[in-house]
């Protein structure tokens, strides 16, 4: 799952972070207009035949969508209106149809939460929850 979002964080010219949240809130700053995908350490299950070989991973985990956020920006409405709303219309579907379309992978849950204000460094956009299911 890291290398399959980073691809994507990639293509999409997002700056791509993998960390604990303690050490991403360590991340000082966030150019102006650019777009993170900050993913938490994945979660994964395998699951196996009964030859104990693998049939399939599932990779369970979170990660944010975020872009710099003005702290004196006015209220959560201009926020929703001006940061978060074009990422969720945006760019977690173009993730959400990136994932779909590798053939090898299933959602099998995908969460959103809008954030403001998130960390030292005060970013707004999207916290995703998400369950992938990838077939060996």
């Amino acid at each position: 799952m890291y290398t399959l979002l980073k691809t994507i964080a990639t293509a999409e010219s997002y700056e791509f972070m993998y960390a604990r949240r303690d050490f991403q809130n360590l991340l000082t700053t966030i150019p102006t207009g650019q777009t993170h995908l900050i993913l938490d350490p994945v979660e994964i299950t395998e699951t196996f035949d009964e030859f104990n070989v693998v049939t399939g991973k599932q990779y369970s985990g979170q990660f944010l969508l975020v872009v710099s956020s003005d702290i004196d920006k006015g209220d959560y409405e201009d926020r929703y209106i001006d940061e978060i709303q074009p990422l969720l219309t945006g760019a977690i579907e173009t993730i959400k149809s990136s994932l779909k379309c590798t053939g090898s992978v299933d959602i099998q849950l995908w969460r959103t939460v809008e954030v403001i204000n998130m960390f030292d460094y005060n970013v707004d956009g999207i916290s995703v929850t998400f369950q992938v299911l990838e077939n060996v």
